[in-house]
């Protein structure tokens, strides 16, 4: 984008723009480029008439000659995973048993349903002739430039490395669900997201969908966005693609016309837009956010529950298209500067900015991806901690000075894992909302219960709720033995001691 070339733009907004392009390139890592090294060999997987003409032109053509060919028939092929360069081809040999070899490309002449859609991968119906496939297969071969354009931090994903549900699948694997390719892909078998550079196209719909903000893209993370939108005090974004800069340079005059405050707020792919980016522009911005660019479907649920969040609090729109110029409004008291910290989630971020527009007042309860209303029957809760245990962005937290189990709801990603994992069955969740008042955004006590104190030694070591469920259930089948009753209530230490004494006494 040249920008010297907007006559419509004054000194001081270039300026603006110019910063904004270096606030990116510091974020994004020198270690993005990499090359991929791809050897010239291959699998054919069919039977028939055109597969066995794509075999012969490999064998008698002198580009052929350069791959390392091997054939497999569709019945024997069991699965592919990887990426191109380095897929794991599994099949049936003949003993019927499962073996894997690692290939570089994969031709398939048979519908294969669990066959990847991803580069490396080839369908014959993808091409309209055998040279034009062969053509595109050697392409691949040698080395090939990646770029990294996500970014992956599993500290609070809700399904890397966690405890699957009774099904075997994770709970969260949105960023896997909405990817067009194999860029991200998740294994259920253990829990793990991969991400595949080669395969990814950069749109940005991954990060869009993360409750956590586990995924962002280089150079676009939260803390550089943040940086970004504070340089728009006293403007109005105008968010818009940067393939769309020269489109929207013909009319943007016009709507500076309209508005003098407009400037361009200019992202690589907007569609990783979600509640906490564009909730960040507002406040950072002080100001309405209006769309140039239209923004996918993934999107819609987030900027419709802003705009009902704008108006309640301050009886506006938060974000217009740009057609609705006449709707923006001087609304100074929506300005918030607040900088993540590096330990911050994005529920974290979205939490702390939505508690100042909310501050002391009640405004009710709003539909919102993301997030869950928990309730706790706290005269069942024994303060097991299970539910603390499966909660990793601490909406659930332990107050071990007063035995308290404390909930802040704006924290809360209606992941489920507490209801899942509570062991009395005394959880249950509302989705998809979040109660606009103070208590939603500070820790309120569910349950409590009395600590327990050892019998021998006085230590506290459990509460009184769970020691009186542990003897309801055991002291059936220790009636007959005092010694071993007494341990229900001793400490692990005290347990051992009272066992030892008992044997020899």
């Amino acid at each position: 984008m040249n920008i010297d070339t907007w006559s419509s733009l004054n000194q001081q907004e270039k300026d603006i723009l110019l910063e904004c392009d270096e606030i990116t390139l510091d974020f994004t890592s020198f270690g993005r480029d990499s090359v991929l090294s791809v050897a010239p060999d291959c699998v054919v997987i069919g039977y028939g008439q055109l597969c066995d003409e794509f075999l012969n032109l490999l064998i008698h053509t002198e580009h052929g000659q350069k791959l390392q060919v091997s054939h497999l028939l569709p019945q024997d092929f069991v699965s592919l995973k990887g990426s191109l360069g380095n897929f794991r081809l599994s099949f049936l040999n003949g003993d019927k048993s499962i073996q894997s070899i690692v290939v570089s490309q994969v031709i398939s002449f048979a519908p294969l349903e669990n066959l990847p859609t991803c580069k490396g991968v080839h369908r014959a119906d993808m091409y309209c002739s055998a040279d034009e496939m062969l053509g595109r297969i050697l392409s691949f071969c040698g080395e090939i430039e990646c770029v990294r354009n996500i970014v992956f931090d599993p500290t609070h994903c809700q399904y890397q490395g966690r405890r699957p549900l009774a099904n075997g699948s994770g709970i969260c694997h949105a960023c896997a669900d909405i990817c067009p390719t194999i860029g991200i892909t998740k294994d259920d078998s253990v829990m793990l997201l991969e991400l595949s550079s080669i395969d990814c196209i950069a749109c940005g719909k991954c990060v869009s969908v993360c409750p956590t903000g586990s995924v962002q893209r280089e150079g676009d993370g939260l803390e550089s966005f943040t940086y970004r939108a504070r340089l728009y005090k006293g403007y109005i974004p105008l968010i818009v693609a940067r393939g769309q800069v020269q489109e929207l340079e013909d009319m943007f005059k016009s709507l500076k016309a309209q508005n003098p405050a407009l400037l361009p707020f200019i992202l690589e792919v907007p569609d990783m837009l979600n509640a906490t980016y564009l909730l960040t522009l507002l406040q950072e911005s002080g100001a309405q956010v209006v769309l140039y660019t239209p923004l996918g479907e993934h999107i819609l649920a987030d900027i419709e529950s802003l705009n009902e969040t704008y108006r309640r609090i301050f009886g506006k729109k938060a974000i217009l298209h740009y057609t609705e110029l006449s709707q923006l409004a001087s609304l100074p008291h929506t300005h918030y500067i607040y900088t993540p910290k590096d330990s911050e989630c994005a529920k974290d971020i979205f939490a702390e900015r939505m508690r100042f527009w909310v501050k002391q007042e009640d405004y009710g309860r709003l539909s919102i991806k993301h997030f869950g209303i928990l309730n706790i029957k706290p005269e069942q809760c024994t303060l097991c901690l299970s539910c603390v245990e499966a909660c990793n962005t601490k909406a659930l937290m332990n107050n071990q000075a007063r035995f308290e189990l404390l909930y802040k709801p704006s924290l809360c990603t209606d992941c489920g894992y507490c209801v899942a994992s509570c062991p009395e069955s005394c959880i249950s969740l509302h989705s998809h909302a979040l109660d606009l008042k103070p208590q939603s955004f500070e820790y309120t006590p569910m349950a409590s219960d009395e600590p327990f104190k050892c019998i021998e030694c006085g230590e506290i070591f459990a509460t009184s709720k769970s020691i009186a469920k542990i003897k309801t259930i055991l002291s059936p089948a220790f009636k007959d033995d005092n010694l071993k009753l007494k341990t229900l209530e001793c400490c692990a230490n005290c347990k051992v001691k009272v066992m030892f004494e008992g044997a020899y006494s």
